[in-house]
């Protein structure tokens, strides 16, 4: 091997760059508007969301996209909490009229235990 094969080599690793991407993207529903038809049928409707499996947890999905050495790119979505706030109110708005009754709210409360 010659001196400029050597060099050339060498060098190498200085023109060989890598581009790292990392994004995280946080997709959230718009809350849908809800009344409660008194204080009780909130604090009932509000402590069940809270007890719900995966109440305020969020959902990730990821993807991730590589060519070794020379390029790496990785998204992230992650959903935010008005998503399962929505279906919450969607499972306990039974008559779907927008106000959560108290009768409504303790039905709710008893399928989340």
């Amino acid at each position: 091997m010659n001196s400029r094969s050597l060099v050339s080599l060498s060098l190498l690793p200085l023109v060989v760059g890598c581009i790292h991407t990392h994004e995280t993207v946080v997709k959230d529903d718009t809350r849908v508007p809800v009344t409660f038809d008194s204080d009780a049928a909130a604090r009932v409707f509000y402590e069940a969301l809270s007890r719900q499996p995966n109440g305020g947890q969020k959902q990730e999905s990821r993807t991730q996209v590589s060519i070794p050495i020379v390029f790496d790119h990785e998204r992230k979505v992650v959903t935010g909490p008005n998503r399962a706030f929505n279906e919450a109110v969607g499972r306990c708005d039974t008559n779907r009229d927008g106000v959560i009754s108290e009768t409504e709210a303790r039905i709710y409360a008893e399928t989340v235990k």
